[in-house]
């Protein structure tokens, strides 16, 4: 109750980057759900949620988990529609309670302002008190997934949302509180979606361009090399190991190499590379460890898809 108190495989296309620079490639890959468990549910009903807020967070999830008109990784069904039809259609069922507590309060500020001009110019100032108010809203949401099968929890979260205004006189006071909690309410459900659903993702690496420590004619082929990924990757993938077959050891076509790898969906080989990009240059690790973290998703990603699709 509300309170109130005054490429390949998962790698579906590469393109370039709109306005992106010439040593830019744009991927597409799917990734997992941060609650696989969960993921692997097909049918999922949505129950009632308690609190004033429930019913509003209630349709904010069928919405979110429905793909708000893109593909929906659950076939979503409301237990509040379904005619008495009971949980055993779902295989999996997402409850759970909301409350919302709005305070408004006054607040007192200190204000310089000016107490005696002279020639129009201020000569003395002095503090002073004004009366402004206060608003805060906090909304918590408990949610939980229920195996129909045999009751066990799938998944369990705590969200919180929490805004604060304040407007002094002669400022607009604040939008609508409950156009606020709305806001907070659909951003639960998106979260709420993205935590139990795998999704799709757009992404843009850079690719090394450092030369440092090549031939001049070695160094000539990358340089062409980085600019032939913009109008061909896999020739320039091509180069960039030939590069390395003649020259071994290079961080820059190593990391590129991994870029490739990633591109045409071989993740495990891309982060066999960014692994070894890692061991040449540990100074530099910022790029390394982040691909090395997004192919092992990718891989899981791609698992996941196997397995949902064995259970079926």
């Amino acid at each position: 109750m509300r309170k109130i108190i005054s490429g390949l495989g998962i790698i579906s296309g590469i393109v370039c980057a709109a306005g992106a620079s010439a040593e830019s490639v744009t991927l597409t890959g799917d990734f997992p759900a941060a609650y696989r468990e969960a993921s692997f549910l097909t049918r999922m009903a949505i129950d009632r949620f308690d609190g004033g807020d429930g019913p509003a967070l209630s349709i904010a999830l069928e919405r979110a988990l429905s793909g708000n008109g893109g593909a929906a990784h659950f076939a979503v069904m409301s237990m509040a529609r379904r005619s008495g039809m009971g949980p055993v259609d779902a295989d999996g069922v997402l409850s759970g309670v909301v409350s919302t507590e709005v305070n408004e309060n006054r607040d007192v500020q200190k204000r310089e302002e000016c107490a005696e001009k002279v020639d129009n110019k201020c000569t003395k100032k002095q503090q002073v008190e004004i009366i402004c108010r206060k608003r805060t809203i906090d909304v918590i949401a408990d949610l939980r997934i229920v195996r129909a099968r045999d009751r066990s929890v799938a998944y369990s979260s705590r969200k919180s949302r929490h805004d604060e205004v304040t407007w002094c006189p002669n400022a607009s006071a604040p939008g609508a509180v409950e156009g606020t909690i709305r806001g907070m309410i659909d951003s639960v459900a998106a979260e709420t979606a993205r935590e139990i659903a795998p999704y799709t993702e757009r992404y843009v690496l850079r690719f090394y361009e450092n030369r440092t420590g090549m031939p001049k004619d070695i160094s000539n082929e990358f340089k062409a090399a980085i600019r032939l990924t913009q109008q061909n990757l896999p020739e320039a993938c091509r180069a960039f190991a030939a590069i390395d077959t003649a020259l071994p050891g290079q961080v820059s076509v190593t990391y590129d190499l991994g870029i490739c790898a990633e591109a045409r969906g071989d993740y495990a080989e891309a982060m066999a590379l960014y692994q070894r990009a890692a061991a040449i240059r540990p100074r530099d690790r910022a790029d390394f460890d982040a691909g090395i973290d997004r192919t092992q998703r990718l891989i899981v990603a791609r698992n996941d898809e196997r397995e949902r699709q064995r259970r079926r």
